[in-house]
């Protein structure tokens, strides 16, 4: 198969070279004929959410989630290295990965309570001994140099995505 019957024209601009910012609602500042999606958690202007795709796929490897919403894995690989892009699957990811331990948390709570599983005393054990809780969690005293830098990072783009919102809703640009 030649590469053009593989691509997916909504994910490319005329020149062939896959959309980034162009794929998004909030990116794209004037004509957004082109746009496919919204950043935001909720579907948006007719425009359906990556956050919600990303969510409803439940997909921690990402790949049929890319493959399905995207231009394929590379696409995927590519957007998530965009220093604008990393903020929002970073949140993604945590919240992943935390909604994924509270459905093992669920089934083992479902576990520990029915007698007659095989697994009953370990399932009762894990929960005892409070299991699901990340080592990190424990941590005391002063952050790394590494979670001071992630959080102000993190804090920085929160603060420049409310000025970029403050802009568009305003029309006011500094």
């Amino acid at each position: 198969m030649a590469e053009e019957e593989l691509t997916q024209p909504e994910f490319r601009i005329h020149t062939g070279q896959r959309k980034l910012r162009g794929l998004f609602f909030e990116t794209v500042l004037s004509d957004k004929t082109g746009v496919v999606y919204t950043l935001k958690d909720r579907d948006h202007a007719g425009y359906p959410s990556l956050y919600r795709l990303y969510m409803e796929a439940d997909d921690p490897t990402e790949y049929t989630f890319a493959v399905q919403n995207l231009d394929g894995w590379d696409h995927w690989e590519v957007l998530c290295k965009c220093n604008w892009f990393k903020p929002y699957v970073e949140r993604w990811r945590r919240e992943l990965e935390i909604r994924t331990k509270a459905k093992a948390l669920m089934n083992m709570r479902a576990l520990a309570s029915d007698p007659t599983s095989k697994d009953f005393h370990q399932a009762n054990k894990f929960l005892v001994n409070g299991g699901w809780k990340d080592a990190t969690e424990s941590k005391r005293g002063r952050p790394s140099k590494e979670d001071i830098k992630k959080e102000t990072q993190r804090l920085a783009q929160e603060s420049s995505n409310l000025d970029d919102d403050l802009q568009r809703v305003t029309g006011v640009i500094n």
